[in-house]
C-alpha cells in the first residue's frame, strides 16, 4: 500500500506561462532558475541521458544540439563543455517561445544561435539536428500538448532526444514548498511548488510516450522525484 495517496495534477498556469511579464521579474526568475540548476542538477541529469547516445558516435564529427524551451539557455553550454571533455564537439542551438527570455539570454552572454518558436511547432525539417533536449518544461504542457512536444522533439532529432522534468509526488511538493522559503524572487517562490503539482508521475509520463508512438523510448524515475525520458528516433 502506498505511503502517500496520489496527488492530483494541477492545470493552474504558472506565472511564467502568463501572456505578459515584467522584464525585471523575468530576469530575476531566470537567475533563480540558474541557481536552482546548480543545486538540483537539471543540466547534469540531461547530460546523463545524452552521453550514452553521444558516445556511440564517432568523436571526429561535430554534432548539433537543439535545446527547446531553453529559458536562460544554461543547459546547452553545460552539454558542450562536458562533450568537449570527452573529445566531442557539440554546437548548441537554443529556442524559446518568449522573446523577452531570449533577449535576457543574449544579454547574459549567450553567443550561440537563439531562435524563437512555439515548442509544438519547431520550424526545422525532419532530422535537422543531431540531438534535441528539453529540461524542466514538460510540466508546462497539458497531456495532449506534451504528446505533441515529444513527437516534435523526436521528429527534428537525428540521433536522440533527452527530456528531464520534475516528478509529481507529495514529498516532492512539500520539498518544493520548503525550498520556496529560500532567498528566491516572487515568480520562483510561486511557480516552484506549482511546477510539482503540474508535473507528471512515472506512469503518466510512460503513457504520454506510448501515446506519442515513440519507439526506442525509455522513461525512468530519477531520484529525488525527477523524470528522465530518452528517445532514439
Amino acid at each position: 500500500m502506498p505511503v502517500f495517496s496520489p496527488l492530483p495534477r494541477s492545470e493552474q498556469p504558472e506565472l511564467l506561462d502568463q501572456p505578459t511579464h515584467d522584464i525585471n521579474a523575468l530576469a530575476a526568475n531566470l537567475g533563480d532558475l540558474r541557481a536552482l540548476d546548480r543545486w538540483l542538477g537539471s543540466s547534469a541529469l540531461t547530460w546523463r541521458g545524452l552521453w550514452p547516445m553521444l558516445r556511440r558516435l564517432p568523436p571526429e564529427n561535430p554534432y548539433t544540439l537543439l535545446d527547446v524551451a531553453t529559458g536562460g539557455a544554461d543547459g546547452p553550454p553545460y552539454m558542450a563543455v562536458h562533450a568537449r571533455r570527452h573529445g566531442y564537439t557539440l554546437h548548441p542551438i537554443a529556442s524559446d517561445r518568449l522573446a523577452d527570455v531570449l533577449q535576457l539570454a543574449r544579454a547574459a552572454g549567450v553567443h550561440f544561435p537563439l531562435i524563437r518558436h512555439d515548442a509544438l511547432h519547431i520550424p526545422l525539417p525532419n532530422g535537422a539536428v543531431d540531438f534535441a533536449t528539453c529540461a524542466l518544461a514538460l510540466h508546462h504542457f497539458a497531456p495532449a500538448e506534451a504528446v505533441a512536444l515529444l513527437r516534435e522533439l523526436a521528429r527534428v532529432a537525428r540521433y536522440g532526444v533527452v527530456v528531464n522534468d520534475l516528478r509529481r509526488a507529495r514529498p516532492a511538493y512539500w520539498g518544493a514548498r520548503l525550498l520556496a522559503l529560500g532567498p528566491w524572487h516572487t515568480m520562483a517562490r510561486h511557480d516552484g511548488p506549482l511546477s510539482v503539482l503540474r508535473a507528471y508521475t512515472l506512469p503518466e509520463a510512460r503513457a504520454l510516450v506510448a501515446e506519442a508512438s515513440l519507439r526506442n523510448a525509455q522513461v525512468l524515475a530519477w531520484p529525488p522525484f525527477r523524470l528522465l525520458i530518452t528517445i532514439k528516433p
